[in-house]
């Protein structure tokens, strides 16, 4: 503002210089040609003055924002507000990630070709992801993917022809790659618990149908890159 204030002070003195000047030397009356050109030299005079002032403004408007940027940086409180919106981002799966973790391994089965048998027993289904998912959740996983899709807690799964729609948006064929990040014995132990996935697990040695896990030191999971979709939810105003 002061700034601002001090241009304003110096337009107005240059502007009443010139008009004093003016007073000081009548151009005659018949001489309307000179009167006009001294009138356009202070026009563009002051509009030069002009320039030079906005131009100084606009350098020390430059200075003081990035003295602000500085300052901001270089705060604590900025720095924890950086960390805990990276934090954020991160359990958004907003961030890709690697770390130790386990690989579940899918695919078909065998189709028995049977009259009778009209389950698809032996197809994976996208059921059969959620239930995967589930359970690496609850065995600890703290990042996971699907064929490279990032798995996120508004992440649905559907039916899409004969594919299957993850995130609204990218459609899924078989074999499956379910990655996830976290301790991989607790992953594994959950996979592995008779109790858990046992409906797979019994469709596995009926039909075929692939199912298995692995170890890693080290896996990696893409950034989510869809939409978050908000159905209901509104600011508040």
């Amino acid at each position: 503002m002061t700034v601002l204030a001090s241009v304003s002070l110096a337009t107005f003195l240059v502007a009443g210089l010139a008009a004093t000047q003016f007073r000081s030397q009548p151009l005659p009356p018949s001489n309307r040609l000179a009167r006009d050109e001294a009138l356009r030299k202070s026009v563009n005079q002051l509009e030069d003055q002009n320039r030079v002032l906005k131009a100084r403004v606009q350098t020390q408007q430059a200075d003081v924002k990035a003295g602000e940027d500085e300052s901001a940086r270089r705060s604590s409180a900025a720095q924890e507000v950086k960390a805990q919106l990276d934090e954020q981002k991160t359990f958004a799966g907003l961030t890709a990630l690697h770390g130790p973790g386990l690989t579940v391994l899918l695919h078909d089965g065998t189709d028995p070709n049977s009259s009778v048998d009209h389950s698809l027993g032996w197809t994976i289904h996208y059921q059969d992801l959620q239930d995967i998912v589930n359970v690496l959740w609850a065995s600890g996983a703290e990042a996971i993917a699907v064929n490279g899709q990032r798995i996120v807690p508004s992440t649905a799964f559907h039916y899409a022809g004969v594919n299957i729609l993850v995130n609204d948006a990218s459609r899924l064929s078989g074999p499956y790659t379910v990655i996830a990040l976290g301790d991989p014995p607790a992953l594994a132990n959950g996979v592995g618990n008779p109790d858990q996935l046992a409906e797979l697990k019994s469709r596995n040695r009926i039909y075929g149908l692939g199912l298995s896990w692995l170890r890693s030191t080290r896996l990696s999971v893409a950034a989510y890159d869809a939409t978050f979709l908000v159905k209901y939810a509104q600011p508040i105003s």
